[in-house]
C-alpha cells in the first residue's frame, strides 16, 4: 500500500525556509571550525592574546634577543628575512656578528634579506611572513606594529634571566607551541635543568669562599673595566662573592661604576668580557699603577677573560659556558671533571640542537677565555 503525503503550498515554503536556515547556521559553524584550524589564540609574553596561524612556515624576528630564541627552538629555516642591526649592516667599523654565539652557529642568517628594522613597515609587509616575534617592552608599540602591517606580533620578553628559570622555561614551551617545536623545546628545558641542578650540587661544596668582579660587559654599548654588574650568573651559581651591588635601578643588568669604587671593593679576582677587551685593556694601561698597588686582583695578575655575556641581548648560553670556566678558575677542585672546553661544547650544542667547536667560538670572538697577557705591558 503506498502513502501519498500532501503539503498545503504555505507549509511547503515553510519547510523551504527551515532548510535554507540550518543550511546557513551549518555553513556558518563549518566556517567557524575553517578558522579555528587556521588560527589559535595564545597569551604572549607581555600578555597579549595573539592570533597565530595554526601552522607557521615564516617568521621575522626583531629588536634585541628575539631571533637568539627562534636559534634555540631549531627553528632557523623558518626565519626569511633579518634586520640590518648586528648582521654586517651597520654603518659602522666595529665586527658586532660574532659577539652573538647564535650568529657562530648559524652564520647564514648574514646572507637572508634585511627588512632594515622593526619601523619599516613596508619592507615587513613585503616579506610577508606569517608571525613577527618582537622583543619590544611597550605593549602600544607590539599592538601598533600588528595594526600597521596586518601580520600577527608575539611579544618574547628578553629581559628574562635564568634567575627566573620558571619564566625562562615557559617562553621556550610558549615558542615551541607556537612554531610547531614542542618536543625541541621540551628537550632544550629539560636539559638546561639538568645543567642546573649540575651547578647547584657543586655549589654546596664550596667552602672558601673567593670575591670577584665582572667587567667589560657589553650593554647599549662597548664599555671599558668600569662597567661592570652586581648581578653577575657566572659567580651566583657556584658561590663566588661579587664585590659588586646590583644595578641600583633594580633592572640587575650591568651598569657603570668608577674607579674609586673598584679599588674600595679589593676584588682577589677580575673576569673581563671578551666583547670590550680592548677597552678594557686600554683603562687598564691608563690607571695601571694605581690598579696594581690597590687592587689584589691586579697586584696577583688574577685577571681573566670570558666569552661574550651580552650583545644584542643576553647570550643565556655563553653564562653558563663562563659558569664552568669561572669554576674552574676559582674553584679547580670542583670542576676538574671535565675540560672546559668539553663543558662549553656540550652547553653550545644543548642549546643550538647542533655542534659548535670551542676553537672555532673563541677565534671567531677574538678571545680564549683564560688569563690576559696585559701584565708587563
Amino acid at each position: 500500500m503506498k502513502f501519498t503525503i500532501r503539503f498545503s503550498k504555505g507549509v511547503f515554503m515553510l519547510l523551504v525556509s527551515l532548510g535554507i536556515v540550518l543550511g546557513g547556521l551549518s555553513a556558518a559553524a563549518v566556517s567557524e571550525k575553517a578558522v579555528e584550524l587556521r588560527e589559535r589564540s595564545v597569551i604572549d609574553m607581555r600578555g597579549r592574546a595573539v592570533s597565530v596561524p595554526a601552522e607557521v612556515k615564516s617568521v621575522i624576528a626583531l629588536d634585541a634577543g628575539s631571533l637568539r630564541l627562534i636559534t634555540y627552538l631549531d627553528a632557523v629555516d623558518l626565519v626569511v628575512a633579518v634586520e640590518d642591526a648586528g648582521h654586517g649592516r651597520e654603518k659602522s667599523d666595529y665586527e658586532f656578528f660574532s659577539l652573538a654565539t647564535y650568529r657562530i652557529a648559524h652564520p647564514s642568517l648574514r646572507e637572508l634579506p634585511s627588512i632594515g628594522s622593526a619601523e619599516n613597515y613596508e619592507a615587513l609587509i613585503g616579506a610577508n611572513p606569517d608571525l613577527i616575534i618582537s622583543s619590544a617592552v611597550d605593549v602600544q608599540k607590539l599592538d601598533h606594529l600588528q595594526a600597521m602591517v596586518d601580520i600577527p606580533v608575539l611579544g618574547v620578553d628578553v629581559d628574562i634571566e635564568l634567575y627566573d628559570i620558571a619564566a625562562f622555561y615557559h617562553q621556550i614551551s610558549l615558542l615551541g607551541e607556537v612554531l610547531d617545536r614542542e618536543a625541541r623545546a621540551e628537550s632544550l628545558n629539560a636539559g638546561i635543568a639538568t645543567v642546573l641542578g649540575d651547578l647547584e650540587g657543586r655549589k654546596r661544596e664550596v667552602s672558601d669562599v673567593k670575591r670577584a668582579y665582572a667587567a667589560g660587559m657589553m650593554y647599549y654599548g662597548p664599555a671599558d673595566l668600569l662597567r661592570t654588574t652586581g648581578d653577575f650568573i657566572p659567580f651566583d651559581f657556584i658561590g663566588v662573592e661579587n664585590v659588586m651591588p646590583t644595578n641600583p635601578v633594580g633592572n640587575r643588568q650591568p651598569y657603570m661604576t668608577t674607579l674609586e669604587h673598584l679599588i674600595a671593593a679589593e676584588p682577589d679576582y677580575v673576569f673581563l668580557d671578551a666583547a670590550n677587551m680592548h677597552l678594557s685593556q686600554a683603562g687598564y694601561l691608563a690607571n695601571q699603577k694605581v690598579l696594581t698597588e690597590l687592587v689584589p686582583a691586579f697586584a696577583a695578575q688574577e685577571v681573566y677573560s670570558t666569552f661574550v655575556y651580552k650583545y644584542y641581548g643576553t647570550n643565556w648560553e655563553n653564562q653558563l659556558v663562563n659558569v664552568y670556566f669561572v669554576g674552574s678558575v676559582l674553584y679547580p677542585e670542583l670542576f676538574g671533571d671535565k675540560s672546559v672546553e668539553t663543558y662549553a661544547e656540550e652547553i653550545w650544542e644543548l642549546f643550538f640542537n647542533l655542534p659548535l667547536s670551542y676553537d672555532t667560538v673563541a677565534a671567531v670572538q677574538g678571545v680564549r677565555p683564560g688569563r690576559v697577557s696585559w701584565f708587563g705591558e
